[in-house]
């Protein structure tokens, strides 16, 4: 190419700018395509009914003390592009999206009414990442937009599975509710993520429902429904999990505002937001992803300038109760494996107990435990004629030094265990019966 000085100046420029450009987007996380039709549960949900609708709205804010923790705060947008930490992404799935199985750490903590998630596997949306808060809220919706997996403390997310402290499933034509009170989910609540959370299409195209908001304290009697949980333990006269505040009608709309700020403040006009979480001061959750929408709709974290004393209470009556129809629950496991004890010092004993339910006459398990990325056999044991089985491995530590470097390593057995393990995996198989569930074990040190 014959190129005068200037051109070629020009040229390699233009060059220069489309590779900068090309390695800035491959540096920034994707996300799936945005839905910006798209509004949780059904019409009749207390999520999607206009706050006039519930019940007569009061002259003021009696609760505003309680709003924030200190006089003149404003309310924050926690979760935008520009203050992601403790942000609630929401990810849509897409016909064909592969799916994952998920491992739950504290499954004690599961619901036990009709948000309960059905052990099935999880779609995998393109980009699809946890917040890096330790929250670590995520949303995942259903390619046909019917349901919602919520996580809390997810700290893994992609095709090799998710990782997470609890997940919840919402049936999005429902009412946005478990119909089990005392059902936690990914908030202290029971609140959904999906209706609580602003997405940036909904704030550059409209809000059609309710919002959510936090605030530092709350007491410890959430109103039923749509709330099922409450975490706090402030007094029973003080702000609750379920009161719905709107914005006063006569609150101006700034002569400058973006797209953003309008259509919030029309939001909460109409729908208002119910209180649904506790924080460090009053704010509204925001979903992290689609940081070109966020920037057309002229949000951050610091947008708003509506203090506790700009919202009014409503007194909204008792919401119908809407009884869920039962959803399949994922069938029990025929091999179950446990732990005597959840922790174990170097020295000591595992002691592992399990059933096999209707196991083949002389079968046999076989013990395993995960080290460095894969699953190790550590024993192989009968199963008893009531289906029961069990061993008790002890954790050693090798006493010297070796050719491969295993001065102080952990070993179970002959099975050399990863460098500077903290728990250990333990699963079971028995052939035809598949696997059980993994079993973990606090080393202590």
């Amino acid at each position: 190419m014959d190129l005068t000085r200037g051109h070629r100046q020009a040229w390699l420029l233009t060059a220069a700018v489309i590779g900068l450009t090309a390695a800035t987007a491959a540096l920034l996380p994707s996300s799936s395509t945005a839905d910006p039709g798209f509004r949780a549960f059904s019409d009749a949900s207390p999520w999607n009914v206009p706050a006039a609708a519930k019940g007569p709205i009061d002259a003021g804010n009696p609760f505003a003390g309680q709003f924030a923790g200190q006089r003149g705060w404003t309310m924050k947008l926690s979760g935008t592009p520009d203050n992601p930490t403790y942000a609630s992404p929401i990810f849509f799935a897409q016909p064909g999206d592969p799916a994952a199985s998920v491992d739950v750490t504290i499954p004690d903590w599961a619901p036990q009414g009709s948000i309960r998630w059905d052990g099935q596997p999880v779609p995998v949306p393109a980009g699809v990442k946890p917040a890096p808060g330790s929250d670590g809220h995520l949303t995942v919706v259903s390619a046909d937009r019917r349901t919602a997996w919520e996580f809390w403390r997810c700290t893994k997310a992609g095709t090799s599975g998710y990782t997470t402290a609890i997940i919840v499933q919402f049936d999005l034509t429902g009412p946005g509710y478990s119909d089990n009170m005392g059902d936690t989910s990914a908030r202290g609540s029971g609140a959904p993520l999906i209706s609580t959370t602003l997405r940036a299409e909904e704030a550059l195209n409209g809000i059609p429902h309710a919002l959510g908001i936090t605030v530092p304290h709350v007491g410890s009697k959430p109103i039923f429904p749509p709330m099922t949980h409450t975490d706090g333990e402030g007094p029973d006269n003080g702000i609750q999990y379920g009161m719905l505040f709107v914005l006063r009608p006569d609150y101006p709309v700034p002569a400058n505002a973006s797209p953003g700020v309008r259509n919030v403040i029309v939001a909460l006009k109409t729908y208002g937001a119910y209180v649904i979480d506790q924080g460090a001061d009053l704010e509204m959750d925001a979903d992290s992803t689609h940081p070109e929408l966020w920037q057309r709709a002229g949000l951050n974290e610091t947008s708003f300038g509506i203090t506790a004393s700009d919202f009014r209470l409503v007194h909204a009556g008792p919401v119908p109760f809407v009884k869920q129809p039962a959803r399949r629950r994922a069938p029990k496991r025929a091999l179950v494996l446990g732990a005597a004890s959840r922790s174990v010092w170097a020295g000591g004993k595992v002691r592992l107990r399990g059933k096999a339910k209707q196991a083949p006459p002389g079968a046999r398990v076989r013990i395993q435990v995960r080290t460095k990325g894969h699953w190790r056999r550590l024993r192989r044991k009968p199963v008893e004629a009531d289906g029961t089985f069990g061993t008790n491995p002890r954790l050693g530590r090798y006493a010297r030094a070796s050719r491969s470097g295993s001065h102080g390593r952990l070993h179970l057995e002959n099975v050399r265990l990863r460098h500077g393990i903290r728990v250990l995996k333990f699963r079971a198989t028995v052939k035809g019966l598949g696997h059980s569930n993994v079993v973990r074990v606090r080393v202590r040190r």
